[in-house]
């Protein structure tokens, strides 16, 4: 009992710290996104070998193919996908499979296509930890903190829109 107490009341330390620090508008994520490079004094800066793919993604989708043949086109032209990109420069090796370091999925196109961040953004609070299982938990859009204009974006405002609405209208069916 005693034990546990003393982890909630270090978790709700931490979490303090933590919400100030993302309240105050820094980032509170250590690893840039696609597209982008961790520039002087922690600002994202844009990448000249990903920065270009981000944008193709984002054209190949307002000219309307889906995340799969996206992902069929960024593979066959042996662009690196993010994790192997993270991983040949910080060493992360989260996402990287050395078998195939140019082979992307449909879900890595899918989460660049809905990242505010290329807009030049930046977005705190997307998920929340729990003291007892660790476990990250994503937070409904509504609570996340956005800072708008905090690096260069990549994507203007109307493409970022038109493409929401056009993966909006996607007909999902169930399996």
């Amino acid at each position: 009992l005693f034990n546990e107490w003393y982890a909630r009341d270090t978790s709700k330390k931490i979490r303090a710290v933590v919400k100030a620090k993302g309240m105050s508008g820094k980032r509170l994520s250590h690893l840039p996104p696609y597209g982008y490079i961790m520039g002087d004094e922690g600002n994202w800066v844009i990448d000249e070998e990903t920065g270009p793919v981000v944008k193709e993604i984002f054209a190949l989708c307002l000219s309307g193919l889906g995340p799969t043949k996206i992902a069929n086109i960024l593979t066959a032209r042996n662009i690196p996908t993010p994790g192997t990109i993270n991983y040949r420069r910080y060493g992360n090796k989260q996402g990287y499979c050395p078998q195939a370091p140019c082979k992307w999925v449909y879900q890595t196109v899918s989460n660049i296509l809905e990242r505010v961040e290329y807009l030049g953004h930046t977005v705190n609070f997307k998920t929340r930890k729990h003291f007892k299982d660790k476990k990250s938990h994503y937070v409904p859009e509504d609570e996340w903190t956005i800072f708008e204009n905090t690096h260069e974006p990549i994507i203007d405002q109307p493409t970022f829109d038109l493409v929401q609405k056009i993966r909006g209208n996607v007909r999902r069916y169930p399996n």
